[in-house]
């Protein structure tokens, strides 16, 4: 239920990649699918120490486009990064595509419907090695993952995501801002959750508690 951190260089360029457990994973019950999202939180709040966010890397099997991968898209890049970090969207299992490139070209108006938008996305194979087609899509998707990390990080403009102190005072305002009567309260984060991300209402009330014990009115968390 934590994240897995891993240190990659490549074109001179050296990278800290940090690998989010899925929240769709099958084996994932209420109290796991909430210390994932509890922890992906964490991890968004710890990383402005290490320099903050670049991209976010949308890892899905291409497929049936699904409220999931929508509540998921909106939790990490509308209430956890605030919109402010680029999304790219990987999308794997096209191994069996005789071009992979033309599932998304099929399937990008499905993503759209969804409201699901993105900077860049790669359509891959993460299989390795069975032969030599098979082979030669694995590397292909290596140059083609490396490629979206580059475009999307090297020579960006106004540096990293910093999540900050002031994060919940942010949010809170950018809710406030909607028109949605909140009044930064615990139940208003809850209604955030449950209804624009689709997060079970017993997740929502007990990830909303977490979030509100940690940060305070004034915008200062207490770390």
């Amino acid at each position: 239920m934590q994240w897995e951190q891993y240190s990659i260089a490549f074109d001179e360029h050296d990278y800290e990649v940090f690998d989010t457990v899925g929240l769709e994973e099958p084996q994932l019950g209420m109290r796991e699918y909430l210390d994932a999202i509890v922890n992906a939180y964490h991890l968004i709040s710890q990383l402005e120490y290490g320099g903050g966010i670049d991209l976010l890397l949308f890892c899905v099997r291409a497929g049936r486009v699904t409220a999931t991968i929508q509540s998921n898209y909106r939790l990490f890049f509308e209430w956890l990064c605030e919109g402010k970090v680029p999304v790219a969207l990987v999308l794997t299992g096209l191994e069996r595509e005789e071009n992979m490139e033309n599932w998304w070209t099929r399937n990008e108006h499905i993503f759209k419907k969804y409201d699901i938008h993105v900077a860049g996305h790669a359509c891959i194979s993460a299989v390795d090695g069975l032969d030599v087609r098979q082979q030669q899509l694995y590397e292909e998707s290596r140059y083609l993952i490396r490629n979206l990390v580059i475009q999307h990080t090297q020579g960006k403009q106004g540096g990293a995501y910093m999540g900050g102190d002031a994060w919940y005072r942010r949010v809170a305002q950018k809710l406030l801002e909607s028109n949605l009567s909140f009044t930064l309260k615990k139940k208003d984060i809850e209604t955030v959750l449950t209804k624009r991300c689709r997060i079970p209402p017993e997740a929502a009330k007990e990830l909303a508690r977490k979030i509100r014990s940690e940060s305070s009115l004034g915008g200062k968390a207490s770390r």
